[in-house]
């Protein structure tokens, strides 16, 4: 059987002028059993349209944050560092992916970027924008640990796409955020969020797949199966 071939969408090193990707998720999408291809990054969208053809797939990885012009906010104190070329080619794709129906798994910063490229909004930041609500316990979302260790859990709403690739109501996940989504778009629906009621997943059940996670994925799937089924459950559906 033909491998999928995953369009990942770059990420910039500004200082450097570099445009590159984490190794982390390129062996994610290898092990299970796809060919990933990075993308442009200052590239007309038409452009990146033409590539889009060519693809089975596209994941939006991490990393800064978006500009919050886009989804009709001011910048609040606590918003971090803002590249407006990642938001120009991911926010500017997501209509041609979702004409196309291509599978989508977006990861940290994907989860916020495809979230507000489909109508929704995002806090900002965490500590000074969400109040945890009265009798939840205040959950630690930007960890001190390494990458590949689970520091809280996630409470998986049942029907939900998530809940069909884990077959669990809870799993343990990893966590390197400050933002996180608010209000969750249109269409989409909310299939995880952590012991603060933080919503750590999104899904859009009218895609074929289309799946938001906050946490990291790609450090934990050589050990965590839930991690490694999320990727399984992504590249099966490119094919």
């Amino acid at each position: 059987m033909k491998k999928p071939v995953i369009g990942v969408m770059p990420q910039y090193d500004s200082d450097e002028s570099r445009i590159a990707v984490s190794a982390n998720y390129f062996r994610a999408i290898r092990d299970a059993g796809a060919i990933p291809f990075l993308l442009p990054l200052q590239s007309e969208i038409k452009d990146v349209e033409e590539l889009l053809d060519k693809v089975d797939g596209v994941l939006y990885p991490g990393g800064p944050d978006v500009n919050p012009l886009l989804f009709g906010e001011e910048t609040a104190p606590g918003c971090g560092r803002i590249l407006p070329d990642r938001d120009t080619v991911e926010l500017g794709a997501i209509p041609y992916i979702l004409e196309k129906d291509l599978p989508v798994l977006g990861i940290c910063r994907g989860i916020q970027s495809v979230n507000i490229g489909l109508g929704g909004t995002i806090y900002q930041d965490i500590p000074s924008q969400y109040k945890v609500p009265e009798g939840k316990p205040a959950v630690g979302h930007s960890q001190k640990s390494a990458g590949a260790v689970a520091t809280h859990s996630i409470l998986v709403e049942s029907g939900t796409l998530l809940h069909d690739i884990v077959k669990k109501d809870r799993i343990v996940v990893n966590s390197f955020h400050h933002q996180a989504v608010k209000d969750p778009a249109p269409g989409t629906v909310r299939a995880g969020y952590a012991a603060d009621g933080l919503t750590e997943c999104i899904f859009r059940p009218a895609s074929k797949f289309l799946l938001g996670v906050q946490w990291h994925p790609e450090y934990l799937y050589p050990h965590n199966e839930d991690a490694r089924k999320i990727f399984e459950a992504f590249i099966n559906a490119c094919r």
